[in-house]
């Protein structure tokens, strides 16, 4: 407190010292300003900001090296594409083989051999005649199943390339047709291998995603029957479920059949557990000339999706067909009667409709008779204009069996078209050979290129994973330190939001040599500051109840229940021994009854001045004795 009229302010004795001390709180000296917070601080952050940056930049370089990798790469698979198309074509978009079964493993020994096989020719004797048949290619008695599957393998490329594809496999029962096509365990056949094969490629293809679906059904006396569909619960409604499917083709000339079961294939494991299911289900019978022989025509579709890997790129659908025919048989020869004689006849009627179809496609005519069967019908999308159509015909080479070879030989010999017969020039064979291995041999180094492409794109793929790890890392411990630090600005404004203390108190001075780790945090700032305003406003009190005197106004109240405060009073009623005194005794007490100062003695004309300017009195006014509280 300052007195506004008096020369100086009040002294503090000794015992204010005392006072001032009594607390346990040493006196807090007048300290100066701490310096002005710089604005301008170092960013510790440089190093991992610059990191980041460049593995940015890393990132963008390598996804566009990736773009351009898969450009380079649609192109070659592009070329190859075309490259074994018109080796396709050269070839003949209807191909068809012929294949001659063994001897098979009796007690009669073979004296005479009435079928001749050649590379691309077959040679029957009969009755001191000679009939030939020419083919695309002939497989003899020693060729293997691997030796067939590579001549079906470049068709199941085309298939995946987006056209529709078919596998007849056509003969007389009992000449391995079916042998053929499921194989056995040791010496699978052309569905397993193609199955196979069709994963295998689809995984090569990064630029793309191929999925499969598989349906099979099979052609029963003129109806069409589902071999996945599940079983029934009741049983009479069987023949609703497995045998009531339509035959559909849009304006596109797309071919879908009603309610017939397809199944997701994500796997061979899974395809072919599929296909096994359906093999059991197909309709056998016995017979004179085979004791489990298909009485009807197995039909196995595999549909494949190819899905680009550009945003709008639409999904290209093509369908591979795998068919098992029914054996072509003769009535006197089989010996059937009843059911089984209705079953052979339908066969026979669908397979010469099938004839008639191949035919005409080869003939390239107008009009091409697919309404004729069931048959027919079902792959009619597959046998037409852009599609690649392989029937591998069985023959016997048994004498006993002549007749049948004859006519199955000539049902491919219809079907190949007549125009076929006609026998090329050498040169022409030639020039068409050197044509083919050219496109052979491009077709080889766009794969190799194409292998090439992959391969690097697989290792920038690699990498770029290992930079999106580590920009990820980046990111997180920048973040993590944003967090942990705070700037100088910061704390200017934290220290402009929290009341401001006396000047006696000690400013938290801030170094710049200081590391950001030692820094203390916000929580702790705040505690420290309330300490120190707590600590400043006692030691404020303190002095100033030691300054204060004796004489109070009638608008401030006393508290009386501190007991020493009435000892005081009742002491102060008393007569001195030697004589009252001219000066009043005033006490000046503590708002909350705390600690009181000691009496002084000032002249009645002095003005008592406080802090609150309301609170100004003189003591000439307003002189009152203390006994008069009591």
């Amino acid at each position: 407190m300052v007195l506004d009229k008096g020369p100086e302010p009040l002294k503090s004795s000794p015992m204010e010292s005392t006072l001032e001390s009594s607390d346990g709180l040493p006196p807090v000296p007048d300290l100066p300003d701490s310096p002005p917070l710089p604005l301008i601080c170092t960013d510790v952050n440089v190093v991992p900001e610059q990191q980041k940056n460049e593995l940015e930049q890393s990132i963008i370089n390598l996804e566009g090296e990736i773009v351009e990798l898969r450009l380079k790469k649609r192109r070659l698979d592009e070329k190859r594409r075309e490259a074994l198309n018109k080796i396709l074509d050269i070839k003949g978009c209807i191909r068809v083989f012929c294949r001659v079964r063994s001897f098979l493993v009796t007690g009669r020994r073979v004296i005479h051999e009435p079928v001749l096989t050649e590379l691309e020719k077959v040679v029957v004797r009969s009755g001191g005649s000679k009939k030939e048949f020419g083919f695309d290619k002939v497989f003899n008695q020693a060729a293997s199943q691997e030796d067939v599957f590579v001549e079906v393998e470049p068709i199941l490329r085309s298939a995946l390339d987006g056209h529709n594809v078919c596998v007849l496999a056509y003969g007389q029962t009992g000449t391995g047709k079916t042998f053929t096509m499921d194989g056995t365990s040791d010496q699978p056949g052309i569905v397993p291998r193609a199955l196979e094969e069709l994963f295998r490629q689809a995984a090569l293809d990064n630029s793309s995603s191929v999925t499969f679906s598989m349906s099979m059904l099979e052609v029963y006396m003129g109806s069409v029957r589902d071999l996945l569909a599940p079983k029934p619960v009741f049983k009479a409604y069987e023949a609703a479920t497995r045998c009531n499917l339509n035959i559909q083709t849009d304006a596109k000339g797309t071919v879908e059949i009603e309610g017939l079961t397809e199944v997701q294939i994500p796997d061979f494991t899974k395809a072919r557990w599929w296909y096994n299911k359906g093999r059991r289900v197909r309709s056998t019978s016995w017979t004179n000339v085979n004791e489990a022989s298909s009485r009807s025509h197995c039909l196995m579709r595999i549909t494949i999706f190819r899905h680009g890997d550009a945003l709008e790129a639409k999904t290209e659908v093509s369908k591979l067909w795998m068919v098992d025919l029914g054996g072509s048989e003769r009535v006197l020869k089989t010996g059937a009667t009843g059911q089984t004689l209705d079953e052979g006849r339908a066969i026979n009627l669908s397979l010469s409709a099938l004839a008639d179809v191949i035919a005409a496609l080869r003939r390239k005519r107008g009009h091409v008779p697919y309404r004729n069967s069931k048959l027919t019908q079902i792959l009619r999308d597959s046998l037409g204009d852009g599609s690649k159509v392989l029937m591998l015909v069985h023959a016997s080479p048994c004498e006993e069996d002549v007749g049948e070879t004859i006519c199955s030989l000539s049902f491919a010999k219809r079907a190949r078209g007549i125009e076929s017969n006609r026998e090329l020039s050498e040169d022409l064979k030639k020039r068409r050979e050197i044509r083919m291995a050219e496109l052979e041999e491009d077709m080889r180094e766009a794969e190799a290129e194409c292998q090439n492409v992959r391969n690097q794109i697989k290792e920038v793929e690699s990498l770029l994973s290992e930079k999106k790890k580590l920009f990820s890392a980046a990111c997180q411990s920048l973040e993590d330190e944003e967090k942990s630090f705070v700037s100088p600005k910061e704390n200017l404004k934290e220290a402009a939001e929290t009341p401001k203390a006396s000047k006696n108190v000690t400013k938290r001075s801030v170094s710049n040599s200081v590391p950001r780790f030692m820094t203390s945090t916000v929580a702790s700032r705040q505690r420290k500051n309330a300490a120190e305003k707590e600590i400043s406003i006692r030691a404020r009190n303190l002095i100033t109840g030691s300054r204060s005197s004796a004489q109070f106004s009638c608008s401030q109240s006393l508290s009386f229940l501190d007991i020493r405060f009435k000892a005081m009073i009742r002491c102060s009623n008393k007569k001195p021994r030697y004589g009252e005194t001219n000066t009043p005794v005033a006490e000046s007490p503590k708002g909350n009854g705390g600690l009181y100062s000691k009496t002084t003695s000032m002249p009645r004309n002095k003005v008592v001045t406080y802090s609150d300017p309301n609170l100004k009195v003189t003591l000439s006014r307003h002189r009152r004795r203390m006994s008069d509280f009591v």
